[in-house]
């Protein structure tokens, strides 16, 4: 068979492809796929029984994002005291939940940097968690003394107080609350108040120590923080862990860590605010007693006690001139602050400028309220990365970029606050040329009078925001984030998941029969059934004879389904002679041990049984199977004596069967080195003739075609040729040798006969149809 028909068959695409054979194929190994099956299967379910089960804990929050429209503060009120709060995004929550630091939090405060653990009947590993635990570890004093290869701690209880640790080779007894130096630190272990000894299943305890940075790492990494949708800032936080109970935990302290550092956030921006405005209050509380000790000292010396109706009247509109002016300075002396502010705060210590200072610049109070969140952004990531990382290099880029653009607006408005000042002083000396005769000492009483009402005025601002700032500070609103589902765990385990694995464990289970069976009938060259026999010679095959033991079939009894296949040929060797009942039969075959012997001796046995005088002829004169196969004795005389002339009595070469009343035989006789030449004797020719007058069939039980020429020289004498070919033993190449060197054309009426055929594996047929004896 060729590897292309290998390869379609089974899937419609040979020419001569027989479903019914391609099932075939693989039912006959079904024990196989049965046995597969049941081994994957069986380990499935070793796996699932000693595999950890995992249960899904997860939750769903909202954050807060002005932009998609997200804000919990309803009230007003709250609302304006939350203007340090601000709006987060999305993508870099999710990497905050995520850290290793919040994370790290986590761990310290649910204090689970210890496992315990045991091993049930079964010997599956057992996980206890806090106070499920018969024994409670107390890790006092930690610290990391050295570094060792197994750090379990093994347990055993011994009884209510003493209990036995083995460690790196060592077994030691303590006393349950006993102090132990190990190599993570002082601990000590004690037994839970609700354990009873005689109902624990396990006295035999592992205990690990864990550092609260990689057990971090390590719940960090497997923590699956996500979107719902690119429209919502809904995040689904969830987590695998074997025990429900932790992982709830786990994931509702995660949450609020993450609240209250947020609100610190928001507390550290309002507290730096808070500073800077108290700065600034006793710059100006200073200011305004330095004026009004000014005054009190300008009245005593000129002892003044009111001032001039008049007077006020032609002064008013250079008092409106110089308010202005002071509006203008107050300004001016905002934006120095800032100036200073920026020239004192470098790249590494930014520092965020108060966005509540009164500047009439809209662009510069986007500025500064754009480069405040940048400055505020950068100190949250600093909390959780180091000043190297590229987000926070990234974030410094913009601060410095944002910090020129505001330093370039305050010179600007600056140098515009200058000219203003310019022209309202030039305004005010032409309305004090014309209250020229009000007394210089009035005038200067008035200038400072007005320099107190504006530190008066600045300070009252000032206040209103510091007061702003405090309540800030004071309010206390979950207004950053909002749970949807607290964290729940699912009903069952989602890991392993059974159906997946045991419908893995069926398919493989089939798969890996299918497959070898499809490489070993790949690779085979062997043909197997009588389709295939007949597909390469193009030849019918007359019987297929089962595999058998036993050389003579005729022997095992009336029943021999075998026996029954021989009385077939027989029967269809007649059909193709045309029903003439006498000939010679030549029996060849490709190579031997195709059974060539067996079926020449069965057939002449089935021969006889119908009263038919028959004779087998050992032709196979390199080697001769025949009297082996007959069990009797050789004689060492036979047809070569004959042929070659030392023995001229046929009737002396001819046997006579010990069994069978109507079978003889003629052995080969003694080997010699040229047989071809002694079957192209003309003796031969004798031989034939002689025998074919005292016997009604000559079966001649030549060599291999496939190996030796004897076959076609004796084929002149046949009147029909039965070439022999084995169940998975003959190969296509040996069929292809018969149909494409002439050797078929060569033979005298060539049939087949399919030998070896394999009932088990369902090719064959078995005869049971005897008339029962009793």
């Amino acid at each position: 068979m060729k590897a292309s028909d290998i390869l379609l068959d089974g899937f419609g695409e040979s020419k001569n492809f027989n479903p019914k054979k391609s099932l075939k194929r693989y039912f006959k190994h079904k024990w196989f796929f049965i046995a597969s099956v049941l081994i994957t299967v069986s380990l499935a379910i070793l796996y699932l029984i000693y595999s950890t089960p995992y249960y899904e804990i997860s939750s769903k929050v909202v954050i807060r994002d002005r932009e998609k429209g997200v804000d919990f503060s309803d009230n007003p009120l709250m609302k304006e005291l939350d203007s340090y709060r601000s709006s987060k995004i999305i993508e870099n929550e999710i990497e905050v939940f995520k850290s290793v630091q919040l994370m790290k939090s986590v761990v310290e405060d649910l204090d689970i940097v210890v496992g315990i653990f045991s091993k049930d009947a079964l010997g599956r590993q057992v996980e206890y968690y806090k106070y499920s635990s018969p024994i409670q570890v107390d890790w006092q004093d930690r610290e990391w003394k050295y570094k060792v290869e197994d750090d379990e701690y093994r347990i055993k209880i011994l009884d209510k107080s003493t209990y036995e640790l083995s460690f790196d080779g060592k077994i030691q007894k303590y006393k349950f609350g006993q102090l132990v130096s190990g190599h993570f630190g002082k601990f000590s272990i004690n037994l839970s108040e609700w354990v009873d000894l005689k109902s624990l299943e396990q006295l035999e305890y592992s205990v690990y120590f864990y550092g609260s940075e990689g057990l971090a790492r390590s719940l960090s990494k497997g923590l699956n923080v996500y979107q719902i949708s690119k429209q919502s800032s809904v995040l689904q936080i969830s987590r695998l862990d074997n025990i429900p109970e932790r992982g709830v935990d786990i994931i509702d302290n995660l949450i609020s860590k993450y609240n209250s550092e947020t609100e610190e956030e928001k507390n550290y921006s309002a507290s730096n605010a808070t500073a800077f405005l108290s700065k600034e209050l006793s710059t100006l509380a200073a200011e305004i007693d330095s004026i009004e000790s000014r005054i009190e000292r300008l009245k005593s010396q000129n002892r003044i006690s009111d001032i001039d109706t008049e007077a006020r009247l032609s002064l008013e509109n250079a008092n409106q001139n110089r308010n202005q002016i002071a509006d203008v300075r107050t300004q001016i002396q905002v934006v120095e602050s800032i100036q200073n502010l920026l020239r004192n705060s470098s790249n590494e210590n930014t520092k965020s400028i108060p966005s509540s200072l009164n500047l009439n610049d809209p662009s510069l109070v986007a500025a500064i309220e754009n480069y405040n969140g940048l400055v505020r952004d950068k100190e949250r990531l600093l909390r959780d990365v180091q000043p190297s990382n590229p987000l926070v290099v990234s974030i410094n880029d913009k601060i410095r970029n944002q910090k020129l653009s505001i330093e370039g607006n305050l010179v600007n408005l600056r140098s515009s606050l200058q000219i203003s000042i310019n022209n309202l002083e030039s305004s005010s000396s032409r309305y004090e040329g014309r209250s020229s005769r009000i007394p210089q000492i009035e005038r200067d009483l008035q200038e400072i009078t007005r320099l107190r009402l504006t530190k008066l005025e600045q300070f009252q601002n000032l206040s209103k925001k510091y007061d702003e700032a405090q309540m800030s500070l004071s309010a206390t609103s979950n207004s950053f984030l909002r749970i949807i589902d607290s964290a729940k765990a699912s009903f069952g385990p989602v890991k392993p998941n059974k159906i997946v694995i045991l419908a893995f464990a069926v398919i493989m289970g089939f798969g890996i029969p299918f497959v070898v069976i499809f490489i070993k009938n790949l690779f085979n060259d062997k043909v197997e059934t009588k389709e295939e026999v007949e597909n390469i010679t193009q030849l019918p095959v007359i019987a297929e004879i089962s595999e058998n033991e036993n050389e003579d079939v005729f022997s095992m009894g009336v029943k021999s389904p075998v026996a029954e296949q021989f009385r077939l040929l027989r029967s269809n060797l007649f059909s193709l002679n045309g029903g003439v009942n006498d000939g010679v039969i030549l029996v060849t075959s490709t190579v031997s041990g195709e059974g060539k012997t067996f079926c020449s001796l069965n057939l002449a046995t089935s021969l006889s049984l119908i009263g038919k005088r028959v004779i087998v002829l050992e032709f196979d004169l390199r080697k001769p199977t025949l009297i082996k196969k007959l069990k009797v004795q050789r004689n060492h005389e036979g047809i070569i004596e004959y042929l070659n002339g030392e023995s001229s009595n046929l009737q002396s070469l001819i046997h006579h069967h010990p069994d069978r009343e109507n079978l003889w035989y003629m052995e080969a006789g003694k080997l010699v080195s040229n047989p071809s030449e002694l079957i192209n004797s003309p003796k031969l020719d004798d031989l034939i003739t002689l025998l074919k007058l005292d016997f009604d069939y000559v079966v001649i039980d030549s060599s291999p075609v496939g190996m030796v020429p004897d076959a076609f020289t004796l084929c002149k004498y046949a009147d029909s040729t039965l070439y022999v070919v084995k169940s998975n033993y003959t190969t296509s190449e040996h069929l292809g040798f018969l149909s494409n060197f002439g050797v078929k054309e060569k033979l005298k009426n060539p049939t087949l006969i399919l030998n070896g055929v394999n009932v088990v594996n369902g090719y064959g047929y078995g005869y049971d149809y005897e008339p029962s004896l009793t």
